[in-house]
Protein backbone atom coordinates (compact mmCIF):
# COMPACT_ATOMS: atom_id res chain seq x y z
CA UNK A 1 0.00 0.00 0.00
CA UNK A 2 0.79 3.40 -0.48
CA UNK A 3 0.66 4.59 2.92
CA UNK A 4 0.49 8.40 4.42
CA UNK A 5 1.17 9.05 7.89
CA UNK A 6 0.67 12.18 9.36
CA UNK A 7 3.07 13.24 12.60
CA UNK A 8 5.74 11.42 10.44
CA UNK A 9 8.65 13.37 12.08
CA UNK A 10 7.29 12.61 15.96
CA UNK A 11 8.70 9.87 17.82
CA UNK A 12 6.52 7.10 16.45
CA UNK A 13 5.38 8.05 12.94
CA UNK A 14 9.77 7.91 12.85
CA UNK A 15 9.31 4.20 14.28
CA UNK A 16 5.94 3.65 12.26
CA UNK A 17 7.33 4.68 8.87
CA UNK A 18 10.57 2.55 9.12
CA UNK A 19 7.97 -0.61 10.14
CA UNK A 20 6.02 0.31 7.65
CA UNK A 21 9.04 0.23 5.15
CA UNK A 22 10.07 -3.00 6.81
CA UNK A 23 6.75 -4.76 5.33
CA UNK A 24 6.68 -3.17 1.87
CA UNK A 25 4.56 -0.69 2.15
CA UNK A 26 5.60 2.81 0.32
CA UNK A 27 5.16 5.96 3.17
CA UNK A 28 4.43 9.55 2.13
CA UNK A 29 4.70 11.86 5.56
CA UNK A 30 2.76 14.43 6.58
CA UNK A 31 3.84 17.17 9.20
CA UNK A 32 3.30 20.52 9.95
CA UNK A 33 7.35 21.03 8.78
CA UNK A 34 9.24 18.62 6.71
CA UNK A 35 12.58 18.75 6.98
CA UNK A 36 15.07 18.57 3.86
CA UNK A 37 16.43 15.25 6.01
CA UNK A 38 13.42 13.73 7.34
CA UNK A 39 12.34 10.09 7.23
CA UNK A 40 10.04 9.99 4.31
CA UNK A 41 8.80 12.34 1.19
CA UNK A 42 7.06 14.87 3.66
CA UNK A 43 4.08 17.08 2.29
CA UNK A 44 3.43 19.95 4.62
CA UNK A 45 -0.16 19.87 6.51
CA UNK A 46 -1.88 21.71 9.40
CA UNK A 47 -4.58 19.17 10.53
CA UNK A 48 -6.60 21.99 12.03
CA UNK A 49 -7.24 22.93 8.89
CA UNK A 50 -9.79 21.11 6.61
CA UNK A 51 -8.02 22.48 3.06
CA UNK A 52 -4.74 21.76 4.09
CA UNK A 53 -5.73 18.15 5.02
CA UNK A 54 -7.38 17.87 1.94
CA UNK A 55 -5.05 18.85 -0.22
CA UNK A 56 -2.56 16.43 1.11
CA UNK A 57 -4.52 14.09 0.55
CA UNK A 58 -5.42 14.79 -3.23
CA UNK A 59 -2.02 15.30 -3.89
CA UNK A 60 -0.48 11.61 -2.18
CA UNK A 61 -3.82 10.08 -3.24
CA UNK A 62 -3.07 7.01 -0.67
CA UNK A 63 -4.18 3.47 0.03
CA UNK A 64 -4.20 4.08 3.62
CA UNK A 65 -3.66 6.73 6.34
CA UNK A 66 -1.87 6.18 9.87
CA UNK A 67 -3.03 9.43 11.97
CA UNK A 68 -0.50 10.10 14.39
CA UNK A 69 -0.36 13.72 13.79
CA UNK A 70 -1.31 15.29 17.07
CA UNK A 71 -0.25 16.40 20.64
CA UNK A 72 1.33 13.34 22.62
CA UNK A 73 1.93 14.87 26.04
CA UNK A 74 -1.14 14.54 28.53
CA UNK A 75 -0.05 17.81 31.08
CA UNK A 76 -0.32 20.42 28.24
CA UNK A 77 -4.47 19.46 28.03
CA UNK A 78 -4.11 20.67 31.30
CA UNK A 79 -2.54 24.16 30.44
CA UNK A 80 -3.30 24.57 26.81
CA UNK A 81 -6.88 22.57 26.45
CA UNK A 82 -7.87 24.67 23.37
CA UNK A 83 -4.98 23.58 21.62
CA UNK A 84 -5.10 20.16 22.44
CA UNK A 85 -8.57 19.87 21.61
CA UNK A 86 -8.43 21.83 18.20
CA UNK A 87 -4.92 19.74 17.03
CA UNK A 88 -6.37 16.13 18.73
CA UNK A 89 -10.10 15.98 18.50
CA UNK A 90 -10.64 18.79 15.36
CA UNK A 91 -7.60 17.21 13.92
CA UNK A 92 -8.93 14.04 13.29
CA UNK A 93 -12.63 14.64 12.22
CA UNK A 94 -10.83 17.18 9.63
CA UNK A 95 -9.06 14.07 8.59
CA UNK A 96 -12.02 12.22 8.26
CA UNK A 97 -14.26 14.54 6.95
CA UNK A 98 -11.63 14.93 4.28
CA UNK A 99 -11.58 11.71 3.27
CA UNK A 100 -15.65 11.33 3.42
CA UNK A 101 -15.50 13.77 0.88
CA UNK A 102 -12.92 12.67 -1.47
CA UNK A 103 -15.38 9.27 -2.00
CA UNK A 104 -12.03 7.38 -2.90
CA UNK A 105 -11.61 3.75 -0.94
CA UNK A 106 -8.76 4.12 1.86
CA UNK A 107 -7.84 2.29 4.82
CA UNK A 108 -7.45 4.45 7.58
CA UNK A 109 -6.14 3.72 11.82
CA UNK A 110 -6.80 6.79 14.01
CA UNK A 111 -4.43 6.26 16.88
CA UNK A 112 -6.01 7.48 20.04
CA UNK A 113 -4.70 6.57 23.56
CA UNK A 114 -5.61 3.81 26.54
CA UNK A 115 -6.33 7.28 28.60
CA UNK A 116 -9.15 7.08 27.11
CA UNK A 117 -10.15 5.01 29.61
CA UNK A 118 -8.89 7.21 32.16
CA UNK A 119 -7.40 6.47 35.46
CA UNK A 120 -9.84 4.18 37.44
CA UNK A 121 -9.36 0.61 39.08
CA UNK A 122 -11.05 -1.94 37.31
CA UNK A 123 -11.33 -5.69 38.39
CA UNK A 124 -9.99 -7.24 35.21
CA UNK A 125 -8.20 -5.86 31.94
CA UNK A 126 -10.88 -3.72 30.41
CA UNK A 127 -11.51 -4.68 26.70
CA UNK A 128 -12.46 -2.15 23.93
CA UNK A 129 -15.99 -1.86 24.88
CA UNK A 130 -15.40 -0.47 28.38
CA UNK A 131 -16.97 2.74 29.00
CA UNK A 132 -15.13 6.00 28.27
CA UNK A 133 -13.87 7.40 31.38
CA UNK A 134 -11.24 9.96 31.18
CA UNK A 135 -10.10 12.08 33.64
CA UNK A 136 -7.84 14.74 32.54
CA UNK A 137 -8.42 16.71 29.42
CA UNK A 138 -5.98 15.17 27.14
CA UNK A 139 -8.38 11.64 27.35
CA UNK A 140 -11.30 14.02 27.06
CA UNK A 141 -9.99 14.92 23.52
CA UNK A 142 -8.56 11.78 22.51
CA UNK A 143 -12.05 10.03 23.27
CA UNK A 144 -14.03 12.36 21.16
CA UNK A 145 -11.64 11.80 18.58
CA UNK A 146 -12.07 8.26 19.40
CA UNK A 147 -15.67 8.07 19.17
CA UNK A 148 -15.72 9.92 16.20
CA UNK A 149 -13.48 7.69 14.14
CA UNK A 150 -16.21 4.81 14.92
CA UNK A 151 -18.91 6.72 13.89
CA UNK A 152 -17.19 7.74 10.88
CA UNK A 153 -16.94 4.25 10.30
CA UNK A 154 -20.57 3.22 11.16
CA UNK A 155 -22.36 6.20 9.46
CA UNK A 156 -20.28 7.06 6.39
CA UNK A 157 -18.92 3.35 6.05
CA UNK A 158 -15.59 4.31 6.11
CA UNK A 159 -13.23 2.01 6.69
CA UNK A 160 -11.51 3.22 9.76
CA UNK A 161 -10.33 1.73 12.89
CA UNK A 162 -8.90 3.26 16.08
CA UNK A 163 -6.05 1.92 18.15
CA UNK A 164 -5.97 2.56 21.69
CA UNK A 165 -1.85 2.29 22.62
CA UNK A 166 -0.58 2.50 26.66
CA UNK A 167 2.25 4.34 27.67
CA UNK A 168 5.14 3.59 24.65
CA UNK A 169 8.51 4.03 25.42
CA UNK A 170 11.85 3.98 23.32
CA UNK A 171 14.61 5.80 21.20
CA UNK A 172 13.88 9.23 19.94
CA UNK A 173 11.24 10.03 22.41
CA UNK A 174 11.39 13.88 24.16
CA UNK A 175 12.94 14.27 27.39
CA UNK A 176 9.32 15.39 28.46
CA UNK A 177 8.72 11.41 29.19
CA UNK A 178 10.16 9.54 31.92
CA UNK A 179 12.16 6.90 30.83
CA UNK A 180 14.23 9.54 28.64
CA UNK A 181 13.84 12.33 31.30
CA UNK A 182 15.92 9.30 33.39
CA UNK A 183 18.51 8.70 30.57
CA UNK A 184 19.97 11.72 29.65
CA UNK A 185 20.45 12.85 33.44
CA UNK A 186 22.01 9.22 33.76
CA UNK A 187 24.26 10.31 30.86
CA UNK A 188 24.78 13.81 32.34
CA UNK A 189 25.88 11.72 35.86
CA UNK A 190 28.22 9.23 34.00
CA UNK A 191 29.98 12.16 32.15
CA UNK A 192 30.40 13.90 35.56
CA UNK A 193 28.04 17.21 34.59
CA UNK A 194 25.92 16.58 37.28
CA UNK A 195 25.60 14.42 40.70
CA UNK A 196 22.04 14.48 41.72
CA UNK A 197 18.96 13.03 39.52
CA UNK A 198 15.47 14.44 40.16
CA UNK A 199 12.70 12.26 40.38
CA UNK A 200 8.83 12.23 40.47
CA UNK A 201 7.41 9.57 42.25
CA UNK A 202 9.03 6.35 41.55
CA UNK A 203 6.13 4.39 42.81
CA UNK A 204 3.65 5.11 40.21
CA UNK A 205 3.03 1.76 37.73
CA UNK A 206 2.20 2.38 34.16
CA UNK A 207 1.90 -0.37 31.34
CA UNK A 208 4.89 0.89 28.78
CA UNK A 209 5.51 -0.98 25.68
CA UNK A 210 8.48 -0.24 23.59
CA UNK A 211 7.40 1.63 20.31
CA UNK A 212 9.04 -0.58 18.40
CA UNK A 213 6.47 -2.97 19.24
CA UNK A 214 3.42 -0.38 18.43
CA UNK A 215 4.48 0.45 15.30
CA UNK A 216 4.17 -3.34 14.45
CA UNK A 217 1.26 -3.35 15.71
CA UNK A 218 -0.23 -0.23 13.40
CA UNK A 219 1.23 -2.07 10.21
CA UNK A 220 -0.57 -5.02 11.32
CA UNK A 221 -4.01 -3.34 11.27
CA UNK A 222 -3.41 -1.64 8.63
CA UNK A 223 -2.77 -4.43 6.71
CA UNK A 224 -5.17 -6.87 8.54
CA UNK A 225 -7.57 -4.92 11.04
CA UNK A 226 -11.15 -5.38 11.02
CA UNK A 227 -12.83 -1.98 10.03
CA UNK A 228 -15.19 -0.50 12.55
CA UNK A 229 -12.95 -1.95 15.49
CA UNK A 230 -10.88 -0.40 18.21
CA UNK A 231 -7.65 -2.01 19.55
CA UNK A 232 -5.73 -2.08 22.50
CA UNK A 233 -2.44 -1.87 22.58
CA UNK A 234 -0.38 -2.75 25.89
CA UNK A 235 2.27 -5.52 27.26
CA UNK A 236 -0.32 -6.41 29.65
CA UNK A 237 2.79 -5.84 33.12
CA UNK A 238 2.02 -2.77 34.84
CA UNK A 239 5.38 -1.50 35.68
CA UNK A 240 6.82 0.42 38.59
CA UNK A 241 8.39 3.62 37.74
CA UNK A 242 11.68 2.94 40.04
CA UNK A 243 11.78 -0.47 37.88
CA UNK A 244 12.65 2.28 34.57
CA UNK A 245 14.85 4.00 36.89
CA UNK A 246 16.73 0.54 38.39
CA UNK A 247 17.24 -0.55 34.84
CA UNK A 248 18.87 2.63 33.65
CA UNK A 249 20.76 2.79 36.49
CA UNK A 250 22.49 -0.86 35.75
CA UNK A 251 22.80 0.28 31.96
CA UNK A 252 24.77 3.37 32.56
CA UNK A 253 26.59 1.92 35.46
CA UNK A 254 25.57 4.21 37.78
CA UNK A 255 24.26 5.26 41.24
CA UNK A 256 22.87 8.55 41.72
CA UNK A 257 21.76 10.72 44.51
CA UNK A 258 17.97 10.84 44.35
CA UNK A 259 15.82 13.99 45.22
CA UNK A 260 12.26 13.90 44.34
CA UNK A 261 11.05 17.01 43.03
CA UNK A 262 7.63 17.82 43.87
CA UNK A 263 7.41 19.65 40.18
CA UNK A 264 7.68 16.55 38.87
CA UNK A 265 5.26 14.33 41.54
CA UNK A 266 2.50 12.65 40.72
CA UNK A 267 -0.03 11.17 43.64
CA UNK A 268 -0.31 7.36 42.61
CA UNK A 269 -3.13 6.08 40.24
CA UNK A 270 -4.74 3.17 40.48
CA UNK A 271 -4.88 2.52 36.83
CA UNK A 272 -6.44 -0.44 35.04
CA UNK A 273 -4.57 -2.97 32.66
CA UNK A 274 -5.95 -3.25 29.33
CA UNK A 275 -6.81 -7.03 27.65
CA UNK A 276 -5.20 -7.12 24.16
CA UNK A 277 -7.12 -10.53 22.96
CA UNK A 278 -9.08 -8.70 20.13
CA UNK A 279 -5.77 -7.66 18.45
CA UNK A 280 -4.11 -10.89 18.87
CA UNK A 281 -7.17 -12.63 17.55
CA UNK A 282 -7.78 -10.26 14.78
CA UNK A 283 -4.09 -9.86 13.40
CA UNK A 284 -1.77 -12.35 15.60
CA UNK A 285 0.22 -8.90 17.07
CA UNK A 286 1.76 -9.53 20.86
CA UNK A 287 4.48 -7.30 22.33
CA UNK A 288 8.07 -9.08 21.85
CA UNK A 289 10.55 -6.45 23.46
CA UNK A 290 11.55 -6.72 26.74
CA UNK A 291 11.83 -3.76 28.73
CA UNK A 292 15.37 -3.68 29.08
CA UNK A 293 16.47 -4.39 25.67
CA UNK A 294 13.96 -1.24 25.34
CA UNK A 295 15.85 1.08 27.97
CA UNK A 296 19.17 -0.16 26.11
CA UNK A 297 17.74 1.62 22.97
CA UNK A 298 16.81 4.29 25.25
CA UNK A 299 20.14 4.62 26.68
CA UNK A 300 21.87 4.55 23.37
CA UNK A 301 20.58 7.17 21.78
CA UNK A 302 20.73 9.32 24.60
CA UNK A 303 24.48 8.92 24.62
CA UNK A 304 24.19 8.81 20.92
CA UNK A 305 23.02 12.60 20.72
CA UNK A 306 25.38 13.69 23.40
CA UNK A 307 27.36 13.35 21.00
CA UNK A 308 25.60 14.72 18.32
CA UNK A 309 25.20 17.57 20.31
CA UNK A 310 21.79 17.77 20.15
Amino acid sequence: MKVFVTGCNGFAGRHAIAALRQSGHEVVGGDLVCPPHGPCPCVEIDVRDLASIAGALETVRPDAVLHLGGIAFVPLGWTEPQLVFSVNTIGTLNLLDAIRRQGRPMRILVVTSAEVYGSHPAPAPLAEDAPYRPDNIYGVAKAAADHAALLYAAHHHLDAMVARPSNHIGAGQSKDFVSSSFAAQLADIAAGSKSVMRVGNLDQRRDFTDVRDVARAYVRLLEQGHSGNAYNIASGRMIPVREILDTLCDIAKVRPQIEVDPVLFRPNENRPTYNTARILAHVGWKPEIPLRQTLEAVYADTLARRRAGA
